[in-house]
């Protein structure tokens, strides 16, 4: 908060004893990156009436800029119709067209006292690290009861923030000019009891993407990661993936990485896969980068060699804390389909790491490897000076033919330059193969 400006305040008239209770909460709000303004909603709950509140905000970290402060939902003026002293629209008589009320025009008598009221009273200063909030009416009106915002907060975004979270508090000024403590009076100027809910302004979004394109073939079970670029923790998500032409049938879906601990569920809708996740024990998507969900589908007979498959999002929500949905945008991808690729339903009989497909590729590739016997397995990517560059399998493997997918990132989520990998096969029972694959971009 910058801007500073000044202006007297009116003195509520508070009593030593409190009467009644109230919330007032700040509306948690998003923000996509960019966005130069944004409005934040002050909301009251209050089963008596409100003769007037006083109160302050800062914004944690100091980043916003409070541009106004404006009467909103109980505390606006009652709408009317802007029509003249005659009542009918299009004579231009005096009143008409100038944005204010005329005695005699038609209104929204919104508390039925039989005149037409006007906003509440609304008085801020900005203090630079926080804002400073009267409002009251000067004819003496109360906020009848309900639960619905009284104001709004105009903040500037700086084009410079992007991708952060920024907390709104309650805040008690103790070295003003005149002490600006937490106030919600009734209509006789009693202090009531109050309860005062901080929120946050969430800017920047949430990115989700499949791999841009990977290859299967028809009837060969493949998995693919849903990744997850988010700076904010998330307590849930929900997606449709979409694949058309539609030869995919999701067969399973598990979280992986951030999301280990989430609960994944499938349903199939309109056509496509609905994919829903949170976590039943209250955990989070801690904020990061990297695979969050696995799918695994099958390719239909119909497909043909060397077919696209466009696989798209739709229907995307992520939630935050309290619910709050924060900006997000899916990334689909392709899935190419080679019709050379076997389904082999037998067991294999020997250890093998095969070459991988597409190769070269980008941005993704996918391994095979058979194990026969139960076995500790583990897969590296090596770049070209023997270094570790990426973990991509490692575990207890049963008897069967496995496919791992390598999306040309390092151990920490970045992605790796263009060049020639290498990727190796180590097993308990002595087994070990390295073959290599070249990342084009």
């Amino acid at each position: 908060m910058r801007k500073v400006m000044t202006l007297g305040l009116g003195t509520m008239l508070l009593a030593a004893v409190a009467f009644g209770q109230a919330t007032v909460s700040i509306v948690s709000i998003s923000a996509n990156n960019g966005q130069a303004t944004i409005a934040v909603p002050i909301n009251l709950d209050n089963a008596t009436a409100v003769g007037g509140l006083q109160f302050s905000i800062k914004d944690v970290p100091n980043q916003l800029n409070v541009l106004g402060v404006a009467a909103s939902g109980r505390t606006a003026a009652e709408p009317f119709q802007d029509v003249g002293v005659d009542g009918i629209a299009g004579t231009s008589d005096f009143g008409e067209g100038d944005n204010q009320y005329t005695a005699g025009e038609p209104f929204t008598d919104t508390n039925d006292n039989g005149v037409w009221d006007g906003a509440f009273s609304v008085q801020y200063t900005n203090r630079d690290t926080s804002v400073s909030i009267l409002i009251f009416d000067n004819a003496g009106r109360s906020i009848p009861d309900g639960n619905a915002p009284i104001a709004q907060i105009i903040f500037g975004v700086p084009s410079t923030l992007t991708d952060a979270i920024v907390g709104l508090r309650f805040h008690e000024i103790n070295n003003a000019e005149i002490p600006w403590g937490l106030v919600i009076s009734d209509p006789d100027g009693n202090a009531m009891d109050g309860i005062w809910e901080n929120g946050q302004v969430t800017i920047g979004g949430v990115e989700v993407a499949v791999p841009e394109n990977t290859s299967s073939g028809p009837g060969v079970p493949m998995t693919f990661e849903v990744s997850m670029d988010n700076v904010v923790p998330v307590k849930g998500f929900q997606f449709t993936i979409h694949d058309s032409p539609d030869h995919l049938t999701v067969t399973s879906v598990a979280g992986i990485g951030r999301a280990a601990n989430f609960t994944i569920e499938t349903n199939e809708v309109n056509g496509g896969s609905m994919v829903i996740g949170v976590d039943t024990q209250g955990g989070e998507i801690v904020a990061g980068s990297g695979a969050i969900v696995a799918i695994t589908f099958n390719v239909s007979s119909a497909a043909v060699d060397n077919e696209q498959i466009q696989i798209s999002f739709n229907d995307l929500v992520v939630a935050a804390a309290g619910g709050l949905a924060v900006p997000s945008h899916g990334v689909g991808g392709l899935v190419t389909i080679y019709t050379d690729i076997e389904n082999e339903t037998t067991l294999p009989t020997d250890f093998a790491l095969k070459q991988n497909y597409p190769n070269p590729f980008n941005p993704s590739t996918t391994i095979g490897f058979d194990v026969p016997e139960n076995s500790n397995v583990r897969i590296s990517i090596f770049n070209v000076l023997g270094q570790e560059v990426r973990s991509l399998v490692s575990g207890n493997y049963s008897a069967g033919r496995y496919h791992a997918i390598w999306d040309a990132t390092d151990n920490r989520g970045a992605k790796v330059v263009s060049g020639v990998y290498f990727y190796r096969m180590n097993t308990d029972k002595g087994y070990t193969s390295t073959s290599k694959l070249v990342l084009l971009k």
